[in-house]
């Protein structure tokens, strides 16, 4: 693979630097980390807290799949993540929050960002954007969202991040080429969570448990039970009037309170 890892001290948003490098073509697999931001975003356009001594890293994807297939990037990703730091002895109260957070001990460990486009030649292209706090652990907790807790909080050894950065990086890489072969293996209208479904469901917090449907403003959209996540990633809660499916772009899960 021609593409490789860069690290910079400073930017303003490593997506939007690999958003503008992808359309001029930069290949599958082009990563950017900085050891800080002065521009990082989070979901829906939430401020990220990019300051120094954290893993801020984004990688160009161009999977060769259907491009609708994309909704299935942040799960996969979120998985390798994961994967990464098990390797390092570092991921056993951690676990995934639907649709694309890190999380342990009820507390926001990191978050992942795909966004989808198009290069100058048409050919759709991703850039996976992933921050998770190692060594600095923001105060500030977004409105409706978690507290936040660092990988430093978990483990009294944590490597440098230079060392997590590289198997960030590869693990990412590794689980979408996976991914992209197993899924076109599949027929054509399997949803794209299908080859990792149970490892992602294994994976998720709150399964089985008591939740809140909340739409990006705020409003309750439901309450029940957490029972699954679909194939096509939406999220599937028990209410009293039956069973409701959410798209991450309509809905966040918060867990109710007892």
């Amino acid at each position: 693979m021609d593409a490789k890892l860069t690290i910079v001290d400073v930017t303003g948003s490593t997506n939007d630097d690999l958003l503008e490098a992808g359309k001029q073509g930069a290949p599958h697999g082009t990563g950017l980390a900085a050891r800080a931001q002065t521009a990082g975003r989070g979901r829906r356009g939430h401020k990220w807290d990019s300051t120094a001594g954290n893993l801020l890293l984004s990688i160009v994807l161009r999977p060769y799949v259907n491009p609708a297939k994309y909704t299935g990037l942040a799960a996969v990703s979120g998985l390798a993540v994961l994967e990464a730091f098990e390797a390092q002895a570092l991921a056993n109260e951690i676990g995934l929050k639907w649709p694309n957070d890190l999380v342990a001990r009820g507390r926001k460990l990191g978050g992942i960002l795909v966004e989808a486009a198009r290069d100058n030649k048409g050919m759709p292209f991703a850039v996976c954007g992933i921050g998770v706090n190692v060594n600095y652990t923001p105060q500030e907790v977004p409105d409706g969202g978690l507290a936040a807790i660092g990988l430093s909080d978990l483990n009294e050894n944590v490597p440098a991040v230079d060392m997590l950065l590289d198997e960030v990086y590869h693990a990412v890489i590794d689980a979408i080429d996976a991914w992209a072969e197993r899924l076109n293996a599949m027929e054509e209208n399997t949803g794209p969570l299908a080859p990792v479904h149970g490892e992602y469901v294994a994976h998720l917090n709150w399964i089985g448990k008591h939740v809140i449907a909340r739409s990006p403003v705020g409003d309750e959209l439901a309450r029940g039970i957490f029972k699954t996540v679909d194939g096509f990633g939406r999220a599937c809660i028990e209410t009293e009037d039956g069973f409701r499916s959410f798209h991450f772009e309509e809905a966040s899960l918060r867990p109710l309170s007892e």
